[in-house]
């Protein structure tokens, strides 16, 4: 059988028309390959010689990126670049006029430089579609991931060295999908802000001590996470203590507004989910979106129901604290302020005469005798925190603060 059709094979070499058909064959085959060979050489030569990091807009690390490369020889000289138009920044001496800045970065499209003895460059692209979304691609000729990771994780904490003493206040994205951080505001001394009798102090206490209390939380089976409720009339210091207290300990702001038209049941739950890592979330006036379980406005998609499943249902995250803040507590339903959601509340009133005469002492404290005269005359909580901050900012004179506030009180 074998002879037959090795025979048979040689019998066909013997042909000059096949063995020209084979020989074509082969060598389009070859040539084929060797149309190849480029592709698969450079490709070696990427996985080998070079490393690549990919970071797009919808991470924090992408203007922190930004803001590196054009802090280089390079971005400073660069003949090819972007220009946006940002807010002034009250932090920096030079906005004083109010002007906006400029910023500048690498424009969409490729950037070689050197940096520390490696040669790297970037490609820039802006892709359209549901949303816009701007990719940075950095590669480094010779050198290592480690050393790219090291880099990036340096210029990352070189940006958030510059915010040491800030807040981070995040908002959600335009999507509904991530949270972004949309500013950087300098730390509020907890004790500018002034509350009643000992609910400053309560608060700092109960919030640290949560923090505290991860492995006490996991060793009892409860859900890491608490609750808190501010209530009162406006102007009482309820967002104000939210902010401090946020700036005392450390904490991220992330803040969240019910009438995003991006948000519904699945959104709020995903958001919550994934807050950035102590995190303090408030939800300002929550009494403005459901008074008992009604919606106050068309614009909100998020059921009732949807609100208290991320608040803390089965997949709620654990390691993280909420504030709401509403000025109509008898409006909230039972089930969202049940112990569970909501831990500890605090009612902030109306100022006291011992609010009243801390306030006034912080900007006029050689002025004891005549702040304790005045506030013996004020009737007792009928001015607002606010108030109070309002006259003292506008009235340059003890004197006219005094008679701005006897008006008020009337």
């Amino acid at each position: 059988m074998f002879d037959s059709v090795l025979t048979l094979i040689q019998a066909q070499f013997q042909n000059q028309l096949f063995v020209g058909g084979f020989v074509l064959g082969v060598m389009g085959l070859l040539a084929a390959w060797l149309r190849k060979v480029p592709g698969m050489l450079w490709s070696y030569f990427n996985r080998v010689f070079i490393v690549t990091a990919v970071i797009d807009s919808r991470n924090d690390l992408f203007s922190a990126l930004i803001t590196w490369l054009n802090d280089l020889p390079f971005g400073r000289s660069s003949r090819f670049f972007t220009v946006i138009q940002e807010n002034a920044d009250p932090d920096d001496e030079s906005s004083a006029n109010g002007m906006p800045q400029l910023l500048y970065s690498p424009a969409p499209g490729f950037h070689l430089f050197w940096f520390q003895g490696h040669l790297m460059w970037i490609e820039r692209e802006v892709n359209m579609n549901l949303q816009v979304v701007d990719t940075l691609r950095i590669h480094v000729l010779f050198g290592s991931r480690r050393y790219l990771e090291t880099l990036l994780d340096d210029v990352l904490k070189r940006t958030y060295s510059r915010l040491a003493n800030h807040t981070l206040m995040f908002t959600v994205d335009n999507w509904a999908e991530n949270w972004r951080k949309a500013d950087a505001r300098p730390r509020r001394a907890i004790d500018s802000v002034v509350l009643d009798g000992e609910i400053r102090q309560r608060l700092l206490d109960d919030v640290s001590s949560f923090f505290s209390k991860r492995s006490w939380y996991a060793q009892m089976g409860i859900p890491w996470r608490r609750g808190y409720l501010l209530y009162g009339p406006p102007g009482t210091g309820k967002t104000s203590m939210a902010f401090a207290l946020a700036g005392e300990l450390h904490l991220n702001l992330c803040w969240l507004s019910l009438t995003n038209p991006k948000l519904n049941d699945q959104t709020i739950a995903m958001l919550l989910q994934k807050t950035p890592a102590r995190s303090l979330i408030l939800i300002e006036d929550v009494d403005a979106f459901f008074a008992a379980r009604q919606k106050q406005d068309e614009r909100i998609a998020v059921s009732f129901s949807g609100l208290l499943n991320a608040l803390d249902g089965v997949a709620a995250q654990e390691g993280r604290i909420i504030f709401l803040t509403t000025n109509h507590r008898e409006m909230l339903d039972p089930a969202l302020i049940r112990p569970g959601r909501i831990d500890v509340d605090f009612k902030l009133d109306l100022a006291s005469r011992e609010q009243v005469s801390s306030m006034l002492l912080r900007f006029h404290a050689d002025k004891k005798e005549a702040i304790d005269e005045l506030v013996a005359t004020l009737p007792e909580r009928t001015l607002s925190p606010a108030q109070i901050q309002q006259a003292l900012l506008s009235q340059p004179e003890f004197s006219e603060v005094a008679a701005s506030l006897r008006a008020q009180s009337q």
